[in-house]
């Protein structure tokens, strides 16, 4: 039997921490799955690919399918765009909740999940009000202790210190720098070196459909979904409009409404519009338990091209591949939850990752499967 061949090229979100991290979280999760799929898929070591990229092969060593993943680097721009300096991260993140909180176009804004929003302001919110919440309760308690002025001083660097320590754990900092960064890319004013390096990808991209391959897969998680759009958009040209039967597109934990709603981002529109008049096979995942993605909104609702690409808007529906209290040990974890479309749960699902990027089932009939599955 001839084994499915499978390339896929994996765009990360707004994460520094490159290849190394991702390659060990799919090497963890097929271990895993293996056990729970009785399959016996092997992950191969971590190396060079053209364009300054990584990969690894996925062997099914029953012979049913043969995959490469390209890890398409970015981590090196992450770490340029990674604010470090408190106020000015602060600064900056204010700036950026301004701008989005004026140029959403709140018909479709409005329509964002509950968790989204809160999700999305609680960062900035947190940073500013908490700091000076605990260093009010705790000089509450230091003026009984010592005379002012250095029972403010001492709340004053308590509370702040202790603020900081809570807004680390709930992963603020981190979230106020993705806002940051897209706010930047909203801008019509495009950064030379994302552009340079969307071009690659695009070109990387395209010369894998003329391979011998089954399928070839851009799979993209977060962050990387908003870059899909321009890297869509300049495959789409290049293809006449139309991508090859074997090609997919798969964004997981999406947040491309959260510049497609903004009424002032008219280039990166225009490029969704274009990606919206595509003809392509598209699975969007999210879940109404992952705060840091946009689920259940159709990425292209604010464009006004009747054309659509073949579209399927999909929550992973974890709660029923999960046993109840490891479900809700997991989804208590929202920075955890993130992850989870990369990660194998406790009962298998027709899209769960690493069956889909591993098996000898092409992602048209994984997503048949699924909906077949949880009609």
């Amino acid at each position: 039997m001839t084994a499915f061949k499978r390339k896929i090229f994996y765009l990360s979100g707004f994460d520094p921490r490159g290849a190394r991290f991702y390659h060990q979280l799919y090497a963890e999760q097929a271990g895993l799955f293996n056990t729970m799929a009785k399959r016996d898929i092997s992950v191969g070591p971590r190396g060079k690919a053209p364009g300054g990229n990584n990969s690894w092969v996925i062997s099914d060593n029953d012979g049913q399918a043969e995959t490469e993943i390209i890890f398409l680097g970015w981590d090196d721009i992450i770490r340029a765009h990674w604010v470090k300096n408190p106020l000015r991260l602060l600064g900056r993140s204010l700036k950026s909740y301004i701008a989005f909180s004026r140029q959403m176009d709140w018909r479709h804004g409005r329509k964002f999940p509950r968790g989204t929003l809160i999700a999305f302001y609680y960062p900035g919110v947190s940073s500013i009000l908490l700091p000076i919440l605990m260093t009010l309760l705790l000089w509450a308690v230091m003026a009984q202790l010592m005379d002012w002025p250095w029972s403010v001083l001492a709340a004053l660097a308590a509370g702040i210190g202790t603020a900081s320590f809570i807004i680390r754990k709930i992963q603020s900092f981190w979230l106020l720098r993705f806002i940051i960064f897209n706010d930047s890319l909203a801008s019509n004013d495009p950064d030379p070196l994302i552009e340079k390096r969307l071009d690659e990808m695009a070109a990387t991209i395209n010369a894998a459909l003329e391979e011998p391959y089954d399928e070839v897969m851009f799979a993209t998680h977060s962050n990387g979904s908003i870059l899909a759009v321009p890297i869509m958009q300049r495959l789409l040209a290049l293809n006449d409009g139309k991508m090859p039967d074997k090609f997919a597109l798969m964004t997981l934990g999406s947040c491309i409404p959260l510049i497609g709603c903004r009424q002032d981002s008219v280039r990166f529109h225009g490029q969704l519009e274009k990606v919206a008049a595509g003809e392509f096979l598209w699975l969007d995942l999210g879940s109404l338990t992952d705060g840091a993605c946009i689920p259940l909104i159709d990425p292209c609702g604010s464009c006004e091209t009747p054309e659509r690409p073949t579209m399927h808007v999909l929550s992973p529906r974890w709660f029923r591949y999960s046993d109840p209290e490891t479900y809700d040990a997991r989804r208590k974890n929202k920075y955890e939850t993130h992850f989870d479309y990369l990660r194998t749960f406790d009962r298998l699902s027709p899209l769960d990752y690493i069956a889909v990027t591993s098996g000898p089932r092409p992602l048209r009939e994984s997503i048949a499967a699924f909906q077949a599955e949880n009609a």
